[in-house]
């Protein structure tokens, strides 16, 4: 079976930002990174693998979290779409946006002020 990623657009649960991002990954017995594309709650794009099967598992290892545990939704050619076993919490998908998202989709986001230092 060989979704389209267009297919899949309409059927998404929430629309999915922009990110460049390299990450480790893990499927079966290999280990790889990949470059993340596009972020949700519920899933992610990924590029950078040979064409996958459908419903294969794979281990996202996104910055400051335990190993995510994802299936492939579609793939084709080195591009494929991944659905989370367990949607990100709002917090932590909100703090991957801020930190990692392409600019333009940044800027919907309330921006993260750093803590002000004062000289002593």
């Amino acid at each position: 079976m060989d979704t389209s990623s267009e297919e899949l657009d309409a059927k998404r649960r929430a629309s999915r930002v922009g990110i460049e991002l390299p990450v480790r990954c893990k499927h079966g017995a290999t280990r790889s990174t990949v470059m993340l594309k596009d972020l949700n709650q519920y899933g992610a794009r990924i590029e950078g693998l040979e064409k996958l099967r459908i419903d294969e598992p794979i281990y996202l290892m996104l910055p400051g979290l335990q190993p995510k545990l994802a299936f492939v939704v579609w793939s084709r050619e080195r591009v494929s779409g991944l659905e989370f076993e367990h949607r990100l919490h709002d917090d932590v998908f909100e703090r991957l946006v801020s930190e990692f998202a392409i600019r333009h989709y940044r800027e919907g986001h309330a921006p993260k002020l750093a803590p002000v230092r004062h000289a002593a």
